[in-house]
């Protein structure tokens, strides 16, 4: 078990009582201060560079309007974080947080990411459907197990809705394979 500076050491298992409850609610403090400074100065950012791409009207929404809104979104979320953060540091509830980066799977958010990336490469080639219903096959085995009909099942249908959704509806321009040319 790895064990951050500072932490306390414990060797019994984190189980749901009154300790998890109070355990939940704490945070890093300090990290989350930095971590939420980070992400107010790049949602202004881009709320700046949206901006200078044209924000247009709500009828006739500029190349900027998404990311505008987006950038304060993401700007305006970081303030509670901070905010929270100071509020921990002055009441001397800083973390004590060694389960919580030594129960991270990181071995799943590989799989995820390399997965993605695969998706994202052989998308133009396999066509929409079927590289959709792939990567949502394996992420629901590989990820969360699933039973199969539950994971198959499931891929098809989110595979099938979107395509109908963005690929029928609202004519967005989806890479067809082989899958799409016979049905569709």
């Amino acid at each position: 078990m790895t064990y951050f500076p500072g932490c306390v050491k414990s060797v019994h298992a984190f189980t749901v009582n009154d300790t998890a409850i109070s355990y939940l609610g704490k945070g890093m403090g300090k990290a989350d201060q930095f971590s939420s400074i980070f992400w107010l100065i790049l949602g202004l950012a881009v709320v700046y560079g949206s901006n200078r791409l044209g924000l247009g009207t709500l009828t006739h929404p500029g190349p900027g309007f998404l990311s505008f809104w987006c950038g304060i979104f993401l700007a305006a979320l970081s303030v509670p974080v901070f905010i929270k953060g100071a509020k921990m540091r002055r009441a001397g509830d800083e973390a004590k947080f060694e389960k919580q980066w030594s129960e991270v799977r990181w071995s799943k958010s590989v799989y995820v990411v390399l997965s993605t990336l695969a998706y994202a490469l052989a998308f133009t080639y396999v066509g929409f459907l079927l590289g959709t219903t792939l990567l949502l096959i394996f992420l629901f085995k590989a990820i969360e197990p699933e039973k199969w009909t539950i994971a198959v099942g499931s891929a098809i249908l989110a595979s099938l809705i979107s395509f109908l959704v963005f690929g029928l509806w609202l004519d967005v321009q989806l890479p067809r394979g082989l899958v799409e040319r016979l049905v569709f």
